[in-house]
């Protein structure tokens, strides 16, 4: 029971990180792009022209930085996650690769 729990922690948090990947992704790519001098794309859908240095108090920078502190977290969990189930993934490959019958969970 405690390993259930374990391996339902771990894959909690590596989809919530995902998550936050995505969305600093999202916002580095269309809100603060780079080489847009601040205008942005995708966001107030072309109203006004004031510059966007800035979304939630953060820079195009910063939240590269929180992009790439979350990906370091997210391999780092997911290498955890290989390692719970490391059993799991040696029969499927002798099933796969050795008898040939496939792999059940």
């Amino acid at each position: 029971m405690r390993r259930m729990r374990l391996n339902f922690l771990i894959d909690l948090v590596s989809f919530l990180v995902l998550l936050c990947l995505g969305f600093s992704g999202y916002i580095m790519r269309f809100v603060l792009p780079p080489g847009s001098g601040g205008l942005g794309r995708g966001f107030r859908g072309g109203r006004g022209t004031g510059e966007i240095r800035d979304f939630l108090s953060l820079t195009r920078h910063q939240w590269g930085s929180i992009h790439f502190y979350l990906a370091a977290v997210f391999l780092l969990l997911m290498l955890v996650h290989i390692v719970l189930h490391w059993a799991w993934i040696k029969n499927c490959f002798r099933a796969f690769f050795v008898k040939k019958t496939g792999c059940a969970e």
